[in-house]
């Protein structure tokens, strides 16, 4: 697959991965998700991502960032088994499994059903528990390189191209992530 630099997240003609409608499991997760589309759709769901965003703060402890957030969120830090099997199969290229799509199930359900205001809750906790850990690993032992290296998109010739993130550690662009700020303070208090 072709790697590109992080300048073509600025640039429109590049796409981000579209995800499929689709009415449970991880499948309906990917696509209610802010990063699984664009222009006005991803706006809105940008913004309840903010909102929902707005809730979560720094701990002040060495608490796991997963556990806060979902106490934040208001669930139980006993759901963090669900969203490590949901964060381990998020990506669409990551090993699937009936479990993961139970553990996105019971993790609706806590939350009262779907809806895009659930949709962005789970969304950041897959984040946060996949994206964070890497972060925080890598304050502590002081590697270089973002926490996720990579992140995809469609070309204008229709394919799929990876985006080199060493140099944009929190993407660019209209997808770059919303909680950098949040993630950043985290990651300084937890280091």
């Amino acid at each position: 697959m072709q790697m590109l630099p992080s300048a073509v997240l600025e640039d429109p003609r590049y796409r981000v991965p579209a995800a499929p409608p689709a009415g449970a499991g991880l499948a309906w997760l990917r696509s209610q998700a802010p990063r699984s589309c664009d222009g006005p759709e991803h706006l809105r769901r940008r913004a309840t991502v903010e909102q929902v965003l707005s809730s979560a703060v720094v701990p002040n402890s060495l608490a796991d960032p997963t556990v806060a957030l979902l106490e934040a969120f208001g669930l139980p830090a006993g759901r963090l088994d669900d969203v490590a099997l949901v964060a381990a199969a998020y990506q669409p290229d990551a090993p699937q499994s009936p479990g993961a799509d139970a553990a996105l199930e019971r993790l609706v359900a806590a939350y009262g059903g779907r809806s895009e205001g659930t949709a962005a809750r789970l969304c950041l906790l897959v984040q946060v528990h996949a994206a964070m850990r890497a972060l925080i690993g890598q304050r502590r032992t002081g590697a270089a390189g973002p926490p996720v290296p990579v992140t995809r998109r469609v070309a204008p010739d229709g394919t799929t191209v990876e985006v080199d993130l060493a140099d944009a550690s929190f993407g660019r662009g209209p997808h770059a992530c919303p909680g950098r700020a949040l993630a950043e303070a985290w990651a300084e208090v937890l280091r």
